[in-house]
């Protein structure tokens, strides 16, 4: 065969895709004419194309000194330089060539300078592009990636909705904007973007994953399952889709199934960080330490490292009591995989308990700060909660009790018992002492009553229900806890949810004669308290971003509460944190007493049952694995200065429950 035949012959095998025959012929070309600049570009493409770049790169350099130096192989070789991370010749490559009367060797020029990190340059390269040509899609939408690397939102946007007047139905262009609403904090738009995107290409499992992400974040985690588990099934083999489904059950506290999709993630990918971290992170909630231990082996053995591992390590060494050496990792840790929040509560959490109380301070207030940025932060009324109770104190009255309807209550079941109080309140220690009693079924925080309250809408209609729509309420009530948590026989279900004290009408009007724990601590550690906690910042939560607003919640839903205790004939118990960890069997003794349960001596193991608990889903997960100790009683007083410019809002409740500022 002549080397044209050669030629031709490569030629057909590569449009037809077989790219093996393709280079058979082209090295047989080459071996007749070493420096055929068509055979050595014909080469050098093949090769880029089957994986070996850089003996791409050598034919297309030699095509170049052969003669052929021509804009596509400039091209061609400056992309495969690329590839290399050879980015200083790659830009030698183009300066060298035609670039005045290339557009398209400008466009790769812009390319490489923003690999180079020079993103400012390119987008003015880009900007040349789309004057000289309007209706360039790609120059457009380069530019918009080019300004949003270096933080012009504005004009990102812009680019890319140019590129999307000219293809309004391009999928890119629709995730590109999307990706910089999300950097502007337009997270609802965002999404609506990654919807778009996903409708027009709805076989394509990045933009699914990338929709199931941004919906997670802005607190729609049931909805970014059901794009998530689409992209799960048409790629079913990528772990970052398995963790991304993970992120969304722990979002929805269901770490059970989070923990199936980690497992899952991990045997698709045994070399992917985050992984690990996720999964450590679960296990450390779960009290499960040795579990902890193994995976870090795992990880250790597979090579994986880095601030991913050094934050589980940082969780260990806590656990082991060498909380110094734990602060020394997290302090520095800067991963975008470890949540800021997270990662900022658990250093201040750790400096707390060393004493450090200007550190632990510092901490506390830039997780606050995180959390107020974060994508469901910064959508969140800070007040609308309050303003909330205000509207329910003004509609609580006694003439409004007396024009409630009377019901017949059927018999069917008893009623639940309800723990409530503000958060942080230790209410999970209590829930813990409960649940070691042998006919006790504990709810932990299932939104059962807030679920039927959101149901009910304004507060006035719970006074216009008769017999037939109490007893719709409470069978609701029963079979979602069937659903939920279907309890034992003979059990007394006791409905644990702290701020379920704001919804007393309510429990009131179907179950009168259930009896109500009131779980209290002084007020300003547990406002203090609550602003050390990183809780998802819904409208209730947000409150407590900042001391000021989380104590003009607290006196709120106080005020509230003495509200319905004059007007409504509830049967309360009260229990003091502080009496429960200074002699737990003196203060449980009259609550198992209230509840009309025998004193059991095991309930106050509650190491014991902290441990056969599995995942418990508040703050205390650890601490109620832990003897029970004082040292979070009066915590306050280490921040009073802090706290000073509140004292004034809190004082009246510390006086009423007989609580001291001293």
């Amino acid at each position: 065969m002549t080397v044209t035949d050669r030629l031709r012959a490569a030629y057909s095998a590569y449009a037809r895709g077989d790219l093996a025959s393709a280079k058979s012929h082209g090295e047989a070309a080459l071996r007749a004419q070493p420096a055929n600049p068509t055979v050595l570009q014909l080469l050098g493409v093949v090769s880029c194309q089957t994986g070996a770049v850089g003996q791409g790169a050598d034919y297309l350099r030699m095509a170049i000194a052969s003669g052929g130096d021509t804009t596509d192989n400039r091209i061609n070789l400056a992309r495969a330089l690329l590839d290399l991370g050879d980015m200083d010749e790659a830009a030698r490559v183009c300066a060298e060539g035609d670039l005045d009367g290339s557009a398209e060797l400008q466009a790769m020029q812009a390319q490489i300078l923003k690999a180079q990190g020079r993103a400012t340059e390119a987008s003015w390269t880009y900007e040349k592009l789309v004057s000289e040509n309007p209706q360039d899609f790609n120059a457009w939408n380069n530019l918009g990636n080019a300004r949003h690397e270096i933080g012009d939102l504005e004009g990102g946007l812009e680019a890319f909705q140019h590129a999307q007047q000219i293809d309004p139905k391009s999928s890119l262009i629709h995730t590109n904007i999307g990706r910089v609403l999300v950097s502007m904090d337009r997270h609802q738009d965002a999404c609506f973007m990654f919807e778009k995107a996903a409708l027009l290409s709805p076989k394509d499992p990045a933009l699914l994953l990338e929709l199931g992400r941004a919906l997670t974040s802005i607190g729609h985690a049931e909805a970014g399952l059901r794009a998530l588990g689409t992209a799960a099934r048409l790629d079913p083999s990528n772990p970052k889709i398995f963790l991304a489904i993970a992120l969304a059950f722990a979002d929805l506290s269901n770490n059970e199934q989070a923990e199936r999709a980690l497992v899952f993630a991990l045997k698709a990918d045994p070399g992917l960080a985050a992984t690990y971290l996720n999964l450590g992170i679960l296990l450390e909630k779960a009290n499960r330490l040795d579990e902890l231990r193994a995976l870090l082996e795992q990880a250790a053995a597979e090579g994986v490292a880095g601030e991913d591992i050094d934050y589980l390590r940082a969780l260990l060494l806590n656990r082991d009591d060498d909380r110094a050496a734990a602060l020394d990792i997290v302090r520095d840790i800067r991963a975008s995989s470890v949540n800021a929040a997270i990662r900022l509560q658990f250093a201040g959490q750790l400096a707390d308990r060393l004493g450090r109380t200007d550190e632990a301070l510092l901490f506390y207030e830039d997780m606050n700060r995180a959390q107020a940025q974060s994508a469901m932060g910064v959508g969140v009324d800070r007040s609308a909660y309050q303003r909330a109770l205000v509207r329910l104190d003004g509609q609580t009255t006694p003439g409004w009790f007396a024009e409630w309807a009377n019901v017949a209550l059927a018999n069917d079941r008893p009623p639940p018992a309800f723990l409530v109080g503000f958060p942080r309140s230790g209410t999970t220690l209590l829930d813990t002492i409960l649940m070691g009693h042998s006919r006790t079924h504990v709810l932990e925080e299932l939104p059962i009553i807030e679920k039927l309250a959101q149901s009910i809408g304004d507060l006035d209609n719970i006074r216009t229900l008769d017999s037939a729509g109490v007893a719709d309420l409470r069978s609701r009530y029963f079979a979602e806890l069937d659903q939920a948590a279907p309890p034992p026989a003979g059990k007394l279900v006791i409905d644990k949810n702290p701020l379920s004290m704001i919804r007393v009408p309510l429990i009131h009007r179907l179950f009168p004669d259930a009896k109500i724990i009131l779980a209290m601590r002084h007020p300003c550690d547990v406002v203090l308290s609550c602003y050390m906690q990183n809780f998802k910042p819904t409208e209730a939560m947000a409150s407590f971003l900042d001391l000021a607003n989380a104590s003009r919640t607290y006196d709120r839903i106080f005020h509230y509460w003495e509200t319905c205790r004059e007007v409504f004939p509830i049967d309360v118990h009260m229990l003091r944190y502080e009496a429960m960890v200074a002699d737990a069997g003196a203060a449980m003794r009259p609550l198992f007493d209230f509840l009309g349960l025998d004193w059991e001596e095991g309930v106050l193991d509650h190491q014991k049952t902290a441990a056969g608990r599995g995942y418990i889903r508040t703050p205390s997960y650890a601490q109620v694995t832990e003897p029970i100790y004082s040292s979070a009683s009066g915590r306050w007083k280490r921040y009073e200065p802090q706290m000073r410019e509140v004292l004034p809002i809190l004082a009246p409740w510390v006086e009423l429950y007989g609580y001291s500022l001293d």
